[in-house]
């Protein structure tokens, strides 16, 4: 058998899991929703799921966003193939709304003040219940407070 050795900084894709999440927060200004799609993303409890998490930049507005808000919606998207995510992935900009840039149809969340996009088939909203920064990732971890599935 071949080993193949790759660069490690390359070696986090072997651990990507399958299809990333649409993290939706509040934006800074009135009226403004981001969404970010996150690959690394997983329960965080078991029986019941009532803990998430997800990792991401600190520095990206989802992070942000999360952190000063306190809140945010994991929307667990219909495949990993909508469009959604790529377009979303495309921007950062802490000014821009991709719900508007995009024209992404989406629906009020209902414990939460943030957007579900229409893209997704299950949503768990989640209050922040806290966060571990290692270098330049951070873990955030949430607690539901609303679960639901989109037909």
């Amino acid at each position: 058998m071949k080993k193949n050795y790759i660069d490690l900084p390359e070696a986090y894709k072997f651990v990507t899991p399958g299809v990333p999440v649409l993290i939706g927060t509040k934006g800074k200004n009135p009226g403004q929703y981001n969404l970010a799609p996150i690959a690394w993303n997983c329960p965080l409890d078991y029986e019941p799921v009532t803990k998430v998490l997800f990792v991401s930049d600190p520095a990206h507005q989802t992070a942000l966003n999360a952190k000063r808000e306190g809140r945010f919606a994991f929307c667990i998207p219909l495949s990993d193939s909508v469009p959604e995510i790529e377009k979303c992935g495309s921007v950062s900009d802490p000014e821009a709304d991709k719900f508007k840039l995009f024209d992404i149809k989406s629906i009020p969340c209902e414990k939460i003040d943030a957007l579900v996009p229409l893209c997704s088939k299950a949503v768990i909203e989640c209050e922040l219940i806290g966060t571990y920064r290692e270098e330049n990732a951070e873990i955030f971890m949430g607690r539901a407070l609303a679960a639901y599935s989109l037909e």
